[in-house]
């Protein structure tokens, strides 16, 4: 019996010494956790959130077909709000002490809510742009507002909904308001952070991290930013990119776009967006609860876009933007108190490559967001493409095409001689226009054949030709040559229009014949870009074929050099001129330049070169002036068209011509073989 009880004490002993041990090491264990190692695992457990943070791609660069760069990227910052587990009051105490930051630096950031100033606060959805009833009506429709709520009663509703303190400033108040706008608009949520501002001052990256701690969710970012290194130079021509609207995303999510990426919006950059996208990348990362990193768990490289060649040659983009500017200030300097703008197009004869294009003035395509309502509110409309959109009276520069016309159709022959009486007395008495050479100098040209009518530019000899072939006929020749007709080009354009009963039935307007001899010259409502005028023209040196314009030479891989993309020239429309018609014109377009309006401007250039000039009056001011015009004369290689808007002289839309010819014969001289550098990258084949 006692051995049976010390059994049991022996027993009880063990598990009582067991039962201690456990307890020991699991008091040992909490002091451990809690007090040895507290500090450092409570860290660990503030980096348990792990997310996927994007790796922006760069966007594909653009050169010039000499590989000279259009387009490039450079890296820079930006700043993303991440939303964490924390309540609005303390989300809206974050974004005033950053907004406190970007002030102090003076920094930008948008935000698209429409009601701005003090109280009374006031409409602006564009500054420099009248704010109308129907702008504020839908406005409110689509952001489900009452109709008649003020703009104070609005910042209230919004003030409200996101729980912004009575204490804060009313200008606070307002600002937190459009920022909370804006991120609600480009629904800031858990799955989707807020890009705040894009291309941020080091400055402010800097006082950021300095600031983490005060700043929970707020994050700097790395992105490639697009970079123009010719400044303005093309703007009208590359374009620009932009964050996108919610308008877009709705249409872009499915082809892989965020909220935050940036597109292009128009120029080149929009229309080659495809090509030029990358790829994004991404880091899977551990958060800390303030929202910073604690450590990369994943890293995927972001791929860049394909670059694209185009065209362009930067040394005669930049020779045509200067020659604008100059000889613009020079008519201004002069009579043409009214010139400020202008527009030029340079064209390859046999491919339609576009060598150059400018519109003047122009803009800087970086600063286009900042300087926006100025742009809006300048008079001359720097924003407006003249090139592609600026649809002109062709004037003179319409009678080559009369003359090809009446030769092709056999109404005269390259020999028919026709006598300038001075007056046109055709329809008289009721109409009686005169050739300028009577109305200026009481003169006549005489007896004078088509080549001679373009050189002298006739007046008369076209009333004349014009009659006997009618409006039909003279349109028909005009949109075959592309006159009236798209060019193919791919940014947006006016295709201009046609003078006729077509035309004139619109506006519910009647045609008369005196019409026809007036469209017969280029005036009546003929009205023609510029880039339709210098494709008319290369259709001529091409005898009859019309080939589509082109600003896109190829597209090469980012990753291999190789070509992905090769745009091939097409043939718009085609008719078979006769060799006669031919020499006739280009007869009648050296005479132009050596011995009629132009020869002021070419009697010492360096080769032959061919032209016509054109003056167009307007109801306002000087008239337009225009000179299209190509070069060498025996082969020809490059054609332009030049508009001065109130130039007053043709002479000096001729200069614009002459300016680029030399640029171009230099650069031809230079570049026919390619250099070494060029070989090398694989830009030239």
């Amino acid at each position: 019996m006692e051995n049976k009880s010390s059994s049991i004490n022996l027993r009880f002993l063990v598990i009582y010494i067991f039962i201690t041990i456990c307890v020991s090491a699991c008091i040992f264990r909490l002091f451990d956790l809690q007090i040895v190692k507290g500090d450092e695992y409570k860290e660990q457990s503030e980096k348990r959130l792990v997310r996927a943070a994007p790796i922006k791609a760069p966007r594909g660069e653009m050169i010039d077909r000499y590989g000279r760069p259009l387009v490039t990227n450079r890296m820079g910052f930006y700043i993303q709000i991440q939303k964490l587990n924390s309540d609005d009051e303390s989300l809206n105490h974050t974004l005033l002490e950053l907004l406190r930051i970007m002030q102090e630096e003076n920094a930008e950031y948008t935000t698209t809510f429409p009601i701005k100033g003090e109280v009374p606060y006031y409409y602006e959805f564009s500054q420099g742009v009248e704010n109308s009833d129907d702008m504020i009506t839908n406005w409110k429709k689509e952001r489900k507002l009452e109709k008649y709520q003020t703009p104070e009663e609005i910042v209230n509703h919004y003030k409200t909904k996101f729980k912004i303190s009575d204490n804060f400033s009313p200008q606070d108040i307002l600002t937190l308001v459009s920022l909370r706008y804006e991120m609600e608009l480009r629904d800031f949520g858990s799955m989707n952070p807020y890009t705040f501002a894009t291309d941020v001052p080091m400055e402010v990256v800097q006082k950021v991290k300095e600031q983490s701690l005060i700043l929970p969710g707020i994050s700097i970012e790395i992105e490639p930013i697009r970079e123009f290194p010719n400044g303005a130079l093309a703007a009208h021509i590359l374009g620009r990119t932009g964050i996108i609207y919610k308008e877009e995303y709705d249409l872009l999510k499915e082809q892989g776009y965020g909220m935050n990426d940036f597109i292009g919006k128009d120029g080149m950059e929009k229309i080659l967006e495809k090509y030029l996208k990358g790829k994004d990348g991404y880091r899977s990362v551990e958060q800390t609860k303030n929202g910073g990193i604690a450590q990369v768990l994943k890293n995927q490289p972001a791929t860049p876009g394909n670059y694209a060649v185009l065209t362009l040659d930067l040394k005669l983009q930049q020779t045509m933007e200067e020659a604008l500017k100059t000889r613009i200030e020079q008519a201004r300097s002069g009579r043409a108190k009214d010139a400020y703008c202008g527009a030029a197009v340079a064209v390859e004869v046999t491919s339609g490559e576009v060598l150059a294009m400018a519109s003047y003035p122009s803009y800087d395509p970086a600063e286009y967001n900042s300087n926006y309502s100025q742009l809006l509110q300048d008079p001359n409309n720097p924003l407006f493409n003249r090139a592609l959109c600026g649809v002109y009276e062709p004037g003179s520069t319409f009678k080559p095409l009369v003359a090809i016309a009446a030769l092709e159709e056999d109404i005269i022959t390259p020999s028919t001689q026709i006598l300038d009486k001075g007056v046109y007395e055709y329809y008289a008495p009721s109409y009686t226009p005169s050739c300028l050479e009577w109305s200026s100098r009481r003169r006549t040209h005489g007896s004078i054949n088509a080549a001679k009518a373009i050189g002298v530019s006739c007046n008369y000899f076209f009333y004349e030709i014009g009659r006997l072939m009618g409006i039909e006929t003279m349109n028909s020749y005009a949109r075959s040559f592309g006159l009236g007709e798209p060019t193919g080009i791919e940014l947006y354009e006016e295709t201009g229009n046609l003078a006729g009963p077509e035309f004139r039935a619109k506006f519910n307007a009647q045609w008369y014949p005196g019409d026809t001899i007036q469209a017969a010259i280029g005036q009546s409502d003929n009205g023609f870009t510029p880039a339709q005028i210098v494709e008319y023209l290369t259709t001529i040196l091409n005898k009859g074929t019309r080939r589509n314009l082109h600003l896109l030479k190829e597209i090469k891989s980012y990753e291999t050099g190789e070509t992905v993309y090769h745009e091939n020239p097409k043939i718009m429309s085609q008719i078979e001129m006769k060799d006669s018609t031919y020499q006739a014109v280009i007869e009648g377009m050296r005479q132009v330049v050596d011995d009629g309006t132009a020869r002021a401007v070419f009697s010492d250039f360096s080769v032959n070169v061919g032209g016509k000039t054109g003056t167009a009056q307007v109801s306002n001011g000087h008239d337009n002036v225009l000179f299209m015009g190509f070069a060498p004369l025996e082969n020809p290689q490059i054609a332009v068209a030049v508009v001065l808007e109130h130039g007053a002289s043709s002479s000096y839309a001729a200069m614009v011509a002459r300016d680029i010819f030399e640029t171009y014969l230099e650069t031809e001289q230079q570049t026919n073989t390619p250099t070494e550098e060029m070989t090398q990258n694989g830009l030239l084949e």
